[in-house]
């Protein structure tokens, strides 16, 4: 769930329980519907569901705060350049495929139409020819 997504839900919850709890607005909608008897359990209810709202309302400003910007860390960073479009040149097939962290790949088979893909000259591997993201030791330039 988003942050801004979680702020809004924060702050809103926050706000409709507050008002069940402080003004007498529950108490005339239970009666109207002859729900009386549960009067006497609001409190074990609204008081931690408040408590709750206001933890999650602070959890997401810490969070905004924290990471202002919305960009990703580098760890997630790196993660998410371990995976690379596979193009195949002879039948344009295009295939997600999740890369190697610590050696390049040399050949790689097409799953539509078999064909054996090798490395473009000056090219590592297959993922540096033929992907949309180049291998993770070229990332690192230790290839």
């Amino acid at each position: 769930m988003r942050i801004r997504k979680l702020l809004g839900v924060g702050v809103s919850g926050t706000a409709l329980t507050a008002v069940c709890c402080f003004t007498p607005t529950l108490v005339i909608l239970l009666g109207g519907f002859g729900l009386s008897a549960w009067l006497a359990w609001l409190d074990y209810v609204l008081l931690p569901l408040l408590v709750a709202f206001i933890a999650l309302t602070l959890f997401a400003v810490l969070r905004i705060g924290a990471n202002p910007t919305g960009r990703i860390g580098m760890a997630e960073k790196a993660q998410a350049l371990l995976e690379s479009t596979l193009t195949c040149p002879q039948c344009g097939h295009a295939k997600r495929e999740s890369m190697p962290v610590d050696y390049c790949l040399y050949f790689y088979t097409c799953s539509r139409c078999q064909a054996s893909l090798r490395p473009l000259q000056g090219d590592c591997c297959v993922f540096c020819s033929y992907g949309d993201v180049p291998c993770p030791p070229k990332q690192l330039s230790r290839c």
